[in-house]
């Protein structure tokens, strides 16, 4: 157990000088690469894994007992909790999905700013395996299983400029795929109506009697939240 902290201690303050130059390139091919959409429609798979951790840490943070959680070929997925049908709970859930990129990608950003890119990178690779855990399918498995091999061996290796450049490049990905993703949500409720009662937002909108607000105001807050943050991520790394 105390090899175990070692390892983790050791990890949890690896850091290095990021170049400006190198950081700039890597945003840069982070766009370009998100802005083709088959490889989009691949790396899309991670974000979900993040959105769905949200769900899944905004139910436990309101009192619910989570089951687990489903990802799918086609990048959509579901988290299944247990509690009331009604209330600021439920409520909490639903709204935990859309804004968990963004706030993943501010959080590391914030990390590797403060000189902590080993801890950054050490909150993802837990994330991720926590996700693995409560996978209960084929699917979710895998994808979690190739998310923590994409990371898993530089984490271990921890050379600190790797591991800098690596944080760097998971924050802008998860920067930009927050966006994007609510941007998706937005195009549901505008271009394909029939298949929006079963978004976040329709869901938000049911979830609360104490609070019924139509699910254009929780669209909003999705994008507040996915903006503010990439703008967060940027100002960061610009600094």
């Amino acid at each position: 157990m105390n090899a175990f902290f070692d390892v983790l201690t050791e990890r949890w303050s690896t850091a290095a000088e990021p170049d400006t130059t190198t950081v700039l390139i890597l945003a840069g091919a982070v766009v370009v690469v998100m802005s083709v959409h088959r490889l989009w429609r691949v790396l899309r798979q991670a974000s979900t894994i993040i959105h769905e951790m949200g769900h899944v840490l905004a139910a436990w943070a309101s009192g619910r007992r989570v089951s687990g959680i489903r990802l799918h070929s086609d990048t959509s997925g579901v988290t299944v909790s247990v509690g009331r049908r009604q209330g600021i709970g439920m409520l909490l859930t639903a709204l935990g999905g859309y804004p968990a990129p963004g706030l993943l990608a501010l959080g590391m950003a914030a990390l590797l700013t403060a000189g902590h890119a080993g801890a950054a990178l050490t909150l993802y690779q837990a994330v991720v395996l926590l996700a693995l855990l409560l996978s209960r399918n084929a699917v979710g498995i895998f994808s979690c299983l190739l998310s923590l091999a994409a990371t898993g061996l530089i984490w271990w290796q921890n050379d600190p400029l790797i591991v800098t450049y690596t944080v760097v490049v998971l924050a802008v990905f998860y920067a930009l795929a927050g966006v994007r993703g609510t941007f998706d949500v937005i195009r549901i409720h505008t271009r394909r109506r029939p298949e929006s009662a079963s978004t976040d937002a329709s869901l938000a909108a049911r979830s609360w009697r104490a609070l019924p607000l139509p699910p254009f105001m929780w669209l909003g807050f999705f994008l507040l939240v996915s903006a503010g943050s990439a703008v967060g991520v940027v100002w960061m790394f610009a600094g």
